[in-house]
């Protein structure tokens, strides 16, 4: 005859059993409520209906800071009325202005930007309004762009996975307590007989329940999405660091600072001293024409890649980088200059473009890297403080090197016209220079020469879909090639 097992007086279970799942249930909800709230301000307004841009330059401020996000709704131009801010396209990029003047009659608006003293040059014709800006959130501007990108996206993915994680193996803490409870608790005799044969292997285990196996799949799935998220994550932040060695490598080793020269120096034994000295102060008027600041050895660049073209540099900047152009333009978007395969790619021309920048505007690229790396940087010169600090980049060939006077920089599409090839001067190209002049979100005070040659510095932008940051600037020769100044070659 069995009997019950006389229970104990305490109650079963190890200390701190009901912490750890409460813990992890904490966690895990604590989780997935930050996922789904960054999620929120990016998906739930466009499943109203708004469009969601984010600001990057302060013609709307104070109103409208930098970093913020607009959300804006549509409407019928008839019903904009002076004093709302809208958003409309300018030939292929947004722009966020403020109605002075709805013209029912023409169909156009009169905008000016808060910040601006004047009311924009060319009226906004009704068919280019998207909408009117019905809310905006400042300083979610980085978020929009984190979340846009695919690595933000990961990192959304792999913690939504941990927090379903968490409350799944709360779960299953909390069921395996209760059962251990229970057989302590109610176990007879008889049980525990069976429960040894069963240790033994002579009796086949009980199956799971449904709810039991659904739970199951569910923690290998969000097992399997963590790892797998995680997993790229760590893949590509190994690469950027790969990557940001590499470059720093090529910099040590094929990168010089050359000393100043002067015009007496090079006649006069005696001033030998002075040029060899790294601090010696040469009169202005005494200096050669003006060289590069740093000098490259481009024959030992084309021993690694002999389709390095130049050398790419912004002093004070992260700007620092050799310059590829192959036979199309998939060839470097993930590869290094080495030729090896990386996520940061290289910084690259455009392969359509002619070789030695004989055409009278040449396209180069670079990845937007969420370490700040490659061409990441390019929309801080649509800040006017930050332009006026770095007005020039410098831009090393082995034949010739220049000085990019920068002119103009603003965000567009990846479709637009900003990517149109001149080969030579011509009335189209004066006019695209005067539009790109027109389009900058900084004053540059810079004059158009139609006859000169001219750089587009292109980068992925997350302000709207298929957006690009862009700056333009004029090459302005120098006297040097690959830094090394025209009267010490041979």
């Amino acid at each position: 005859m069995s009997h019950k097992a006389t229970p104990s007086v305490q109650r079963p279970g190890k200390a701190g059993g009901k912490f750890i799942p409460a813990l992890c249930n904490f966690l895990g909800t604590l989780i997935l409520m930050l996922v789904i709230i960054s999620c929120l301000p990016l998906t739930v307004p466009r499943l109203l209906g708004y469009d969601i841009f984010n600001v990057v330059s302060g013609s709307m401020e104070p109103e409208i800071p930098v970093g913020s996000v607009v959300y804006v709704e549509q409407i019928a131009p008839e019903d904009v009325e002076p004093g709302d801010v809208i958003a409309f396209w300018r030939d292929d990029f947004v722009v966020t202005h403020r109605v002075v003047e709805n013209r029912f009659v023409v169909g156009e608006f009169i905008t000016k930007g808060d910040a601006n003293e004047q009311e924009d040059l060319n009226p906004v014709p009704y068919n280019t309004l998207i909408g009117r800006v019905k809310l905006h959130l400042p300083l979610a501007g980085q978020l929009f762009t984190l979340l846009s990108g695919n690595v933000g996206k990961l990192y959304l993915l792999c913690l939504a996975a941990c927090g379903v994680m968490f409350n799944i193996l709360a779960g299953r803490i909390r069921a395996n307590r209760r059962e251990t409870v229970r057989a302590e608790l109610e176990m007879t005799d008889e049980d525990q007989v069976i429960v040894e044969e069963l240790l033994r292997g002579n009796m086949p285990r009980k199956r799971a329940s449904p709810g039991k196996v659904i739970k199951r799949i569910l923690l290998i799935l969000a097992l399997v999405v963590f790892l797998g998220s995680a997993g790229t994550i760590l893949v590509v932040r190994h690469q950027y660091r790969v990557s940001d060695r590499l470059y720093e490598s090529a910099a040590a080793q094929f990168i010089t600072i050359p000393l100043p020269l002067s015009a007496e120096s090079q006649t006069d034994p005696a001033n030998q001293a002075a040029q060899d000295s790294s601090d010696a102060e040469v009169p202005a008027q005494q200096r050669l024409p003006e060289a590069a600041p740093i000098a490259v050895n481009f024959d030992g660049l084309r021993e690694v890649n002999p389709d390095v073209v130049g050398w790419i540099f912004c002093p004070d900047t992260v700007i620092n980088y050799p310059l590829l152009q192959g036979t199309d333009n998939d060839q470097y978007l993930h590869r290094s200059y080495n030729g090896e395969i990386n996520a940061s790619g290289s910084i690259f021309v455009e392969a359509d473009n002619r070789r030695g920048f004989a055409d009278s505007n040449t396209i180069i690229y670079g990845h937007h890297m969420n370490d700040n790396s490659m061409f990441a940087t390019l929309d801080r010169w649509q800040d006017q403080d930050y332009y006026e600090e770095h007005p020039v980049i410098w831009l090393l060939t082995p034949e010739q090197d220049y000085k990019i006077e920068l002119f103009s920089a603003y965000n567009t599409s990846a479709y637009s016209d900003t990517y149109t090839i001149f080969p030579a001067p011509s009335w189209n190209f004066t006019e695209y220079l005067k539009v790109s002049a027109l389009y900058s979100t900084v004053r540059t005070g810079a004059e158009v020469d139609p006859n000169g040659h001219y750089v587009l510095l292109s980068t992925c932008a997350y302000v709207f879909d298929n957006a690009r940051s862009v700056i333009h600037g004029r090459l302005v020769p120098v006297s040097s090639a690959g830094g090394v100044p025209f009267s010490n070659l041979d």
